[in-house]
């Protein structure tokens, strides 16, 4: 059976990781805590105080350096992985998209043998 996860990215600093951190601030506690309040406002306020952005990007691959990702990517299937949804917060998912289809995705295929 297949082992899906969904990996946060971020290509940038940490300037550029603590903005996108904003915004998915409830995902570390999502399904453990927050899974069953019904407003989303409430959800908010829960993830933001209860939140640090430190907390939120502790899993995350973020960085410029492609060895970052594919560190991270590889790591993932080592742990029996087998499929990684890459996620990212930031504005440009273009730049996002072009980094993984030109540096990170390129190191996982598997050379066709003759």
């Amino acid at each position: 059976m297949p082992a899906l996860i969904e990996q946060y990215v971020v290509i940038g600093d940490q300037a550029a990781a603590k903005q996108a951190a904003e915004l998915w601030r409830f995902g570390p506690k999502a399904f453990k805590t927050l899974y069953n309040v019904p407003s989303p406002v409430q959800i908010q306020q829960k993830a933001e105080g209860g939140t640090s952005l430190e907390e939120v990007m502790e899993s995350w691959a973020i960085g410029t350096d492609p060895a970052i990702h594919i560190k991270k990517m590889r790591d993932l299937f080592e742990t029996g992985v087998s499929i990684v949804n890459v996620h990212s917060g930031q504005p440009d998912q273009t730049r996002v998209v072009d980094f993984y289809g030109s540096h990170v995705i390129p190191t996982f295929r598997n050379p066709v043998s003759e």
